[in-house]
């Protein structure tokens, strides 16, 4: 039978474990955490720290794994639970996600991550009224969790309560809470209430941050094409295009189509001007969307795609493009979003 008494080697392991996930060396740390529970199935500690390890090091199926049976092996241990929630959360498993966030917070009702899981898990199962309800609880427990304020937030403007979401979203980014879909939605609320230039600021400064993000850049280049600022919006959807390079066609698709619309909106605006440099240059950036438009895209529409080709063959034949307005009038009316969201304004 193994031994977890002072000096034997299940403690050496665990020991081992804990300094090498101390020293950020977690494939050591799983390691040593794996040979205690080799040695003693029944070590809850050592399941959830090898969930730890696991975790840190990417590797979400093994986490899970232990962070079950943490649980089972401690199973009125609200950490457990919740350590077990948020792994399958991270793993879109959400009916689990919701029943394991449960037991955490009926066994620790003042745990706010908790509830603010438990409300994740909700939305994404389209219980929107139960997401609100446990994220007003985790709230009550942990009143500075800025996590869940910014969620509820989320989900608030996602109900169409601009006015209500405001003050949580606006709060919970004072809090620290800047991660870029807290920052969208915050903008997208600010924009709502007509107030554009600070919901532009948010999201330029957002794209400085973190100019991988796509989402983003799109909604900066949505706003700039709903105020008639169709080269603002075309510079912001050639950035969201130079991001989404390795993401799925549909996504790239969708924000081809956004450029190649904002590009041929910078034409008809620069046709009537007299203004030839810009044209040239404005065509020009036409012929660089149609050269990564997708067949996904709404740039296959025929109505765009003779607009389109207009572009490139003035750009040929080296024209003055003074006819090119009429003939792109018919063109210019914005692609479907091309937002990657499974509709879940909350995680």
């Amino acid at each position: 039978m193994p031994s977890d008494a002072p000096g034997t080697s299940l403690d050496d392991a665990m020991n081992a474990g804990d300094k090498a996930y101390r020293q950020g060396q977690f494939v050591d740390a799983a390691r040593h955490f794996a040979r205690v529970v080799a040695d003693d199935g029944s070590q809850a500690l050592g399941w959830r720290r090898l969930g730890d390890a696991r975790w840190r090091r990417g590797d979400r199926d093994g986490a899970i794994e232990a962070y079950r049976r943490a649980a089972e092996e401690e199973p009125t241990r609200a950490r457990s639970w919740h350590n077990l929630s948020t792994a399958l959360l991270a793993a879109d498993r959400f009916p689990e996600a919701a029943s394991a966030a449960t037991h955490a917070v009926t066994l620790e009702p003042k745990r706010g991550k908790a509830w603010n899981n438990l409300a994740v898990a909700r939305n994404a199962l389209g219980d929107r009224v139960g997401a609100e309800t446990a994220l007003r609880r985790a709230l009550e427990a942990e009143p500075d969790l800025a996590v869940a304020r910014a969620n509820l937030g989320g989900l608030l403007l996602a109900a169409g309560r601009t006015e209500e979401a405001l003050e949580p979203l606006a709060r919970a980014f004072v809090e620290g809470q800047t991660d870029p879909e807290t920052r969208r939605a915050l903008a997208r609320a600010r924009r709502t209430r007509g107030d554009v230039a600070a919901a532009e600021a948010l999201l330029v400064e957002g794209v400085q941050a973190t100019p991988q993000c796509t989402d983003l850049w799109v909604d900066l280049g949505d706003l700039r094409r709903d105020r008639g600022d169709p080269s603002g919006a075309l510079d912001a959807y050639e950035a969201a295009a130079s991001a989404a390079a390795d993401m799925e066609p549909a996504f790239r698709g969708r924000i081809a189509a956004r450029r190649l619309h904002a590009a041929l909106a910078t034409v008809r605006a620069a046709a009537p001007a007299g203004d030839r440099p810009r044209l040239l240059e404005a065509l020009d950036r036409v012929r660089g969307a149609v050269a990564d438009a997708l067949p996904e895209s709404a740039g296959d529409r025929p109505d765009v795609r003779a607009a389109r080709d207009r572009c490139v063959q003035a750009c040929e034949d080296d024209a003055d493009g003074a006819w090119l307005g009429e003939a792109l009038d018919g063109a210019l009316r914005a692609p479907e979003a091309p937002h990657r969201s499974n509709g879940n304004p909350i995680a």
